[in-house]
């Protein structure tokens, strides 16, 4: 991910933009009112950051090299999202009286952009100052301008200090998307090349099926051990905040997009369902069939309200008179183990989640002939998003090793035998 240490020149990016697009250096400083030795001293200036040629220079003209068209690929999606996001908030609108409107780089830096970005980091804004040997106050300070060239508040004012508005939150958002865009071009170029390359970030939701996921970046990293792989676990609406903003690239568990959240699509890798689960020996696990009455006499380890699960755990007791009482709470598979096995406590898991444990024999499962529930699990990606050579290579290995899994369960299933 973007780590605000990199402040990308816009102006730079813009150059080699126009040169891939008019096809030569001449015709580059014309389009843009510049000179010849300042365009190419800005191409000079990213192949030498980059560690590779962009274009090929021959009589007939400038041409990208074949790297050079996927990093030219991601700087027209980088200007398209800056140009889009800055012609909102100016309230500019295609087809209008003002047709031409002024582009990006000439109404903001690099580190403007960098700024804002960095500002509008609720709680980090310190220890990414910090990071970056700056002060907070000198990147509030670079924000502002950013404010005065746009005409347009960026920030409230509070006791608090300046927290960002909508409209700087809009942009930051957008300023976000952008730049994972020039960070993905770096680290497909360096991945090309052999050396420490991007970084994916994938958020975990719980009871996703851990085991699934980590087998899947063990086969991804063997075949690509130079990419970063990096696993965020959280709650459901804050990894898809992070997915919107450009901090995560993926979400991998159940699927349960909202109708709001227009931005981002699913793609289903397999069908999960429920289990209730105990320690072994648990006196539950001597009954053939295991009823709501007799799950409310023990105590539960739930999840937080208003997850898929604890809902499910809630909808066991309806209609039953005695209900247990719900006060313990943790979303943590690690916690819920230990208590688990510490006491005659028992809980709702997903299969996928558990079935390493109920194998090996370290948890045992009850006879519950009503959960019947089944869950639709994979990945939640944003619907603009273009990935790279090593995403879509983690994808793989992700429907791969699902995909057996799914085999798997299917054959551990007890079989009837018929006898005419």
């Amino acid at each position: 991910m973007f780590q605000f240490a990199e402040t990308p020149n816009l102006r730079h990016l813009r150059m080699v933009q126009v040169i891939g697009k008019l096809g030569g250096v001449s015709c580059a400083s014309r389009e843009l009112s510049t000179s010849q030795p300042a365009v190419t001293q800005a191409v000079a200036n990213l192949e030498a950051e980059i560690g590779t040629p962009i274009f090929e220079r021959c009589a007939t003209g400038t041409y990208p090299t074949p790297m050079g068209v996927q990093y030219l690929l991601r700087i027209d999606r980088f200007f398209e999202i800056l140009d889009r996001a800055i012609a909102q908030v100016l309230g500019w609108q295609e087809g209008g009286p003002d047709r031409n409107p002024p582009q990006v780089d000439r109404l903001m830096t690099g580190t403007q952009l960098r700024s804002l970005i960095v500002t509008c980091e609720q709680g980090q804004v310190s220890e990414i100052a910090h990071r970056l040997s700056l002060s907070p106050a000198s990147l509030f300070r670079s924000a502002r301008t950013l404010e005065r060239a746009l005409g347009r508040p960026l920030f409230d004012r509070t006791a608090q200090g300046p927290i960002p508005n909508k409209t700087g939150s809009y942009l930051a958002r957008e300023f976000r998307r952008a730049v994972r865009e020039i960070d993905m071009a770096r680290g497909e170029i360096l991945l090309a090349a052999g050396g420490e390359s991007l970084e994916i970030v994938v958020g975990a939701l719980p009871m996703a099926g851990s085991h699934e996921l980590a087998t899947a970046t063990q086969r991804f990293m063997t075949a690509y051990p130079s990419v970063r792989v990096r696993l965020v676990s959280s709650e459901y609406h804050k990894l898809l905040a992070d997915l919107s903003n450009s901090r995560i690239d993926m979400i991998f568990g159940i699927l349960r997009k909202p109708a709001w959240a227009d931005d981002v699509g699913e793609e289903l890798l397999f069908r999960d369902s429920y289990c209730m689960v105990a320690r072994p020996g648990h006196p539950l696990t001597e009954l053939d069939e295991v009823t709501p009455a007799d799950l409310a006499r023990y105590q539960w380890v739930v999840p937080s309200v208003g997850t898929p699960r604890r809902t499910r755990i809630e909808a066991i007791f309806d209609g039953v008179e005695a209900r247990p009482r719900f006060h313990l709470e943790t979303s943590s598979l690690t916690m819920s183990r230990a208590l688990l096995l510490s006491s005659d406590t028992i809980t709702l898991m997903t299969r996928s989640e558990v079935q390493y444990d109920l194998d090996r024999g370290i948890l045992a499962g009850l006879p519950c002939p009503f959960l019947d529930n089944v869950l639709r699990k994979g990945v939640t990606t944003r619907n603009d998003w273009l990935p790279t050579r090593a995403h879509t290579a983690f994808l793989d290995c992700l429907r791969d090793i699902t995909a057996q899994a799914r085999h798997d369960r299917i054959e551990r299933r007890p079989r009837i035998k018929l006898v005419s």
